[in-house]
This record gives C-alpha cells, structure tokens and sequence, in this order.
C-alpha cells in the first residue's frame, strides 16, 4: 500500500512541475566589447564562461568562438562604433542560443576599470539584467576577478 500511495505521489508531483523536472538548460553565448584587445577579451569571456560552468539553468554556448567571429565580420561593415544590439540578437537566433552575455569594459587613463553586462533574451529583446563594477585597474587579474562578479551576479537569481 505504501508502494502504491508513493508512486500516486511521485505521478501527481510530475504532473504538477513537468518544467522543473525535464527544463532545459538555456545557451548563452558571451560577446566582449570595449577598448580591450585579444588577451584581455579572452580573460574576460573565459571567465565568464567559467562562472557559467557551475549553473544548471544556462549552458555555455559551445560554438562561442564563430559566434564572435560572425559578429566581428559583422563589425567590419559598420562604419564606426560597436556592434548594434539588434545584429548581436540576429547573430545569436542564427547561430542557436537563447541568450547573450554582452559585456563592455573600459579601462581609463586613470587607470580605472568599468566593466558592465547585460543578459538579454533573444526572442524578445529584453534586457533580464544588467550590472556594472568600477575598480582601480593595476594588472590583468582584476579583469578575471571582475569579470566573475559581474557573471555571478548576471546569472544568479538571488543576486540583485
């Protein structure tokens, strides 16, 4: 009898959160934009996906690196200024992912590093969140250590 009353149990909880038990998790995919160059946009975007590495609810986009080669030709036909958030989207849908990771870093001549994020929705354009940090910049690891903050705090629910 017990055996019965937990397999009635286990079957209504199933028909009650299908979407907790099978969801998939979301592809993201990460693009780092600003006034840093190779290295440091590689510091940046691995961190990033390594702060994603440990969430079960998004997916690291496995392709990310046609995904930034696409947006870079993409970048070649503007005239000036970073990619429009609309080509970021289309490239995105094309390419399979569900989200976007679009992080911009700033390094001033005061030496102060600004890094923001914004974690759009492709299907429906909209901004989830969006976070920014400011500190003092004095070597390559603080691009990392930002960088995971700004992941952690993008993809966290709990993090405001």
């Amino acid at each position: 009898m017990k055996r019965l009353a937990f397999l009635v149990l286990v079957f209504f909880t199933c028909m009650a959160f299908p979407s907790q038990l099978f969801a998939e998790s979301k592809k993201v995919a990460v693009y780092v934009v600003g006034d840093i160059i190779g290295d440091d946009k590689s510091i940046v975007s691995d961190a990033v996906l390594a702060r994603m590495s440990g969430n079960k609810e998004y997916t690291a986009f496995e392709r990310n690196g046609a995904f930034i080669k696409t947006l870079d030709k993409e970048q070649d036909y503007q005239l000036a200024g970073e990619v429009p958030e609309k080509e970021i989207r289309e490239v995105g849908a094309r390419l399979g992912v569900d989200y976007v990771i679009v992080v911009n870093v700033i390094i001033s001549a005061d030496r102060q590093c600004m890094m923001s994020a914004r974690l759009i929705e492709l299907e429906s354009a909209k901004i989830l969140k969006s976070v920014s940090l400011k500190r003092e910049y004095d070597a390559h690891d603080v691009l990392s250590a930002m960088a995971n903050n700004v992941a952690y705090r993008l993809l966290n629910k709990k993090s405001k």
